[in-house]
């Protein structure tokens, strides 16, 4: 990998270098992997499970005994999506030789019913399932499984906003891919997501297809301490200084929230060569200017009475009682009926999220945007 000129990244894993801490994170994932087991990963946006992925299978795959794919769902609206996704995966890492297609990926394609054509403009492979397939996921899916059986080498798959299943128009999609796990039980499946509650209750309740068949890990911020090592380190190799006491003033405004400390890191590390915190809170203003046209959207897209609680919680996060009688006084927000039914529906769309007894709004970015109004 080319050496990055800004190491704090924000969207890109490029090696452990440039990535912070999670060594107890990632000694737990690899002791499932090694002994077979299936892991959910799930944790609250942002806080680096993709990154966390990647960084295993950087580890898996250096140690030569282990080959992995990582599947993304965020896009996909139903069960034809996600296999097309999985095949897509297949494409990308064994599809590919020096004289073209590989004989062993056209044949499990043809078998599928699916065909590869290239987009003309990014010349991006794009895999399409034959008409007929809606009907037979299951079968597809077997096909998949019964090649990746075929590899020499261990199979880890990731499967990243597994979550998005629920949202599919199949009413037994859980119970297709619940299946398809069974039916390849030498492969080891890493389902990932940042809706918690989906996660949770996908894999814990009694009547759903996933119940007790993985092992549950609830991913956490990265310490204060880890940080500021990760992050003096780098601007020292550089020539730079940042001081603790700045370091903690971002990760608090962050929430410790790995994209947001990487991102303001970013912006400072490119712009100051000695870091004061008024340069740290000329960034924050920068972050939150740059995303305001978005951010002010929220207002249009909720009721005046979840809009107004949404902005109560912002400024007064974290919150541990919204229908306390000071709170709603304080912010004018009426019968603590109205602000009930509000937060329900805000809690459900994952705009507010209740996270050690305390009320949060789920964006950090959004609510620093929120508590300036």
């Amino acid at each position: 990998m080319k050496v990055p000129f800004n190491p704090f990244l924000i969207n890109t894993f490029q090696g452990k270098d440039y990535f912070c801490d999670r060594e107890n994170d990632l000694k737990i994932l690899i002791s499932h992997v090694e002994n077979d087991r299936n892991v959910v990963l799930y944790a609250w946006r942002r806080l680096g499970k993709s990154a966390l992925i990647h960084r295993l299978f950087d580890e898996l795959e250096t140690s030569k005994d282990y080959e992995t794919l990582y599947i993304d769902l965020l896009a996909t609206q139903n069960i034809d999506e996600a296999i097309q996704a999985i095949s897509s995966g297949i494409y990308e890492k064994y599809g590919k030789t020096s004289t073209g297609i590989s004989a062993g990926i056209q044949k499990l394609l043809a078998s599928i019913g699916a065909t590869i054509s290239f987009n003309p403009l990014s010349g991006t492979p794009e895999i399409t399932l034959g008409v007929n397939k809606s009907e037979q996921p299951g079968q597809s899916l077997k096909a998949l499984g019964d090649y990746l059986l075929s590899r020499k080498k261990r199979i880890v798959i990731a499967i990243d906003e597994f979550q998005q299943i629920n949202d599919y128009e199949a009413s037994n999609a859980e119970a297709v891919f619940r299946a398809w796990v069974q039916q390849i039980p030498e492969v080891r499946f890493i389902f990932s997501g940042s809706h918690r509650t989906l996660m949770e209750a996908m894999f814990t309740e009694k009547k759903r297809p996933f119940y007790q068949s993985s092992q549950l890990e609830s991913l956490q911020p990265i310490s204060l301490k880890a940080y500021t090592e990760f992050i003096t380190g780098h601007f020292q190799a550089a020539k730079k200084t940042i001081e603790p006491e700045s370091i903690e003033k971002i990760y608090s405004w962050s929430r410790g929230q790995t994209y947001t400390v990487q991102l303001v890191c970013n912006h400072l590390f490119a712009n100051y060569k000695k870091v004061t915190n008024l340069d740290v809170d000329t960034v924050f203003n920068q972050i939150l200017v740059q995303q305001q046209a978005i951010y002010a959207n929220f207002q249009k897209m909720l009721t005046r009475a979840q809009w107004n609680i949404f902005r109560a919680i912002a400024k007064e996060e974290p919150l541990q009682n919204p229908l306390g009688k000071d709170f709603l006084q304080k912010h004018n927000l009426g019968a603590a009926s109205t602000v009930s039914t509000a937060l329900k529906a805000l809690e459900k769309l994952e705009l507010v999220v209740k996270d050690a007894g305390n009320y949060l709004v789920h964006e950090v970015q959004l609510a620093r945007w929120m508590a300036r109004l």
